[in-house]
């Protein structure tokens, strides 16, 4: 909880609610206690280049699969995936799904954890609500997932009498309701688990895999505290670390817990380099005691009175301060650099700005595959426990709610998979084309002495492989099997050709030999006859 004070103070101001009751948006008074905003922009374009990287609104960055090939080439199923995906997407765009996961990529990449509440909602299907870090805590099963959520939070007077009607709330929030009180806040608990002793077969939902209990925790007693009792069919929270060891609970790294040093060092260097240059030019004076007026004051520009024999009545600094102004913006730039390196500002940037439409995957991979492989882990970690959740939990509330149209008899029984196709995902496929084509290009130094070494290389495989690492769609490559049909059926067609070329110029030659005796007495006869014997064959 420190660790994540210090972040907010020093990177995220507008981000975590540690002291429940507090102004809400106190956020404004911290910003000012923030002298360089260098850690600030930076996690701002981590944020921006997950959001292009891993899910941007504007492009396609998830598919629906079977996990097998010669089903998802099947017209019915080929139709339905790419319907229900279409559908995801404009739900995402419909509600407020990407905003909640523009804030949780800030949140997983300064804190090192993220967390948001998909509900249902009769207006919009659908609901997000992002958490900011510090008002809610969560655990994890045997294997390390999380599965449990405690939100602590606050609602108005006015905003609960619209949520859960004035029959389950307590005297003290009627009467403020009443009086016109209606911004009167309330503390509540939001509590999400496991149901552990819940009736298997029946559907309600008190006997829901997950339970849900929503408690005002600043009750009078006139009522129990408990507003809502309820459950979900799934986990309803998406929550995503930077990255957590089996045995923890919360993330033990992230880049804003690497750079914390190093901003502390940078708000310390610039202030001290604002107090050189106020000492340099504004410096404390000493003046003769005849012109005392007022203290001594060893501020910059500051007046200190004392009598200097040697100098009768001169006014002069009362030290000389020779600060290397250039040394310092130096040391201060190195800081800057760091903090920009541990964000991965450099990659992010490009992949937020303005480069991002004309550049390929590949070239990303090319220009930062060190980064990427760094962090390869991490976004591995961030699909599996941020966008399958979130694909999940949206695809059973759109089925629950009709939205989604009836699978092809094909899809019964098969389990759908994920397949992303964001450009960081497509980034990291391409690495592996780019060890492809150094491999390639070896061989072919190779075969330029020993041609044979060609026979190793399996083209068909390479054009599968190539086909995967740079999502190319399954429609436009051609299965192995149907690919060797048409060169064998190319095969028997050039060698029909041949056949009759060598009939047409056998019968060429019979005419031109049209009035030699056929019967073998002369040689022009044997030849004849041999022309003929040859184009019978050629026939056969």
């Amino acid at each position: 909880m420190t660790q994540w004070l210090e972040i907010s103070e020093h990177i995220t101001p507008s981000r975590g609610r540690f002291l429940i009751g507090k102004n809400r948006n106190e956020s404004r008074s911290r910003w000012n206690r923030i002298v360089d905003s260098s850690a600030v922009r930076a996690a701002n374009i981590l944020a921006a280049g997950l959001m292009s990287g891993m899910t941007d609104p504007s492009s396609q960055w998830f598919a629906l699969t079977t996990g097998t090939p010669n089903l998802d080439e099947a017209q019915a199923v080929k139709v339905w995936l790419d319907q229900v995906q279409r559908i995801m997407e404009m739900a995402f765009t419909r509600t407020n799904t990407y905003q909640a996961l523009h804030q949780g990529w800030r949140d997983v990449g300064t804190y090192g954890v993220m967390a948001m509440v998909i509900a249902e909602d009769d207006r919009e299907v659908f609901h997000c609500y992002p958490l900011s870090v510090g008002e809610y805590a969560i655990g994890v099963d045997d294997r390390g997932v999380p599965d449990t959520l405690y939100r602590r939070f606050i609602m108005t007077a006015a905003q609960l009498v619209a949520r859960f009607g004035r029959s389950k709330l307590s005297a003290d929030v009627l009467r403020n309701f009443d009086a016109g009180q209606v911004d009167h806040e309330y503390k509540l608990i939001h509590a999400i688990e496991p149901r552990f002793d819940r009736q298997y077969g029946k559907r309600d939902s008190r006997n829901m895999p997950w339970r849900s209990v929503i408690i005002q925790i600043d009750s009078d007693g006139t009522k129990d505290g408990i507003l809502e009792e309820s459950g979900f069919n799934e986990f309803p929270c998406v929550v995503g670390r930077w990255g957590a060891s089996a045995s923890d609970v919360y993330s033990e790294e992230s880049p804003g817990m690497v750079a914390l040093g190093d901003v502390r060092q940078l708000q310390h260097e610039q202030k001290q380099k604002g107090n050189s240059i106020d000492y340099i030019v504004n410096p404390p004076l000493i003046m003769p005691t005849a012109a005392r007026d007022n203290e001594d004051d060893f501020e910059p520009g500051g007046r200190i009175y004392l009598d200097a024999p040697a100098q009768k009545d001169a006014v002069q600094s009362a030290w000389q301060v020779q600060m290397d102004i250039n040394a310092l913006r130096q040391d201060i730039a190195e800081v800057q650099q760091r903090i920009n390196q541990a964000f991965s500002v450099d990659m992010f940037l490009m992949l937020s700005g303005q480069q991002m439409g004309k550049m390929t995957a590949t070239e990303v991979a090319e220009r930062h595959e060190e980064k990427l492989m760094m962090l390869g882990p991490v976004l591995s970690r961030l699909n599996n426990e941020v966008l399958k959740p979130l694909i999940e939990r949206t695809f059973s509330i759109l089925y629950r709610a009709g939205q989604l149209p009836p699978a092809p008899p094909e899809l019964a029984g098969v389990e759908l998979s994920i397949e992303y196709t964001s450009m960081l995902a497509r980034s990291q496929r391409a690495i592996r084309a780019n060890s492809l084509d150094q491999f390639l290009q070896r061989i072919g130094q190779v075969a330029q002495f020993d041609p044979n070494v060609l026979a190793k290389i399996d083209s068909f495989r390479i054009v599968d492989e190539y086909a995967d690492y740079l999502s190319v769609a399954p429609s436009v490559v051609v299965p192995t099997e149907q690919a060797q049909q048409k060169i064998e059926a190319q095969q028997q067609a050039q060698q029909q050709a041949q056949q009759a070329e060598q009939m047409q110029q056998a019968a060429d030659a019979v005419s031109k030999l049209g009035r030699v005796p056929a019967d073998g007495s002369t040689v022009g006869g044997q030849a004849v006859q041999g022309m003929q014997e040859l184009a019978q064959q050629g026939a056969l």
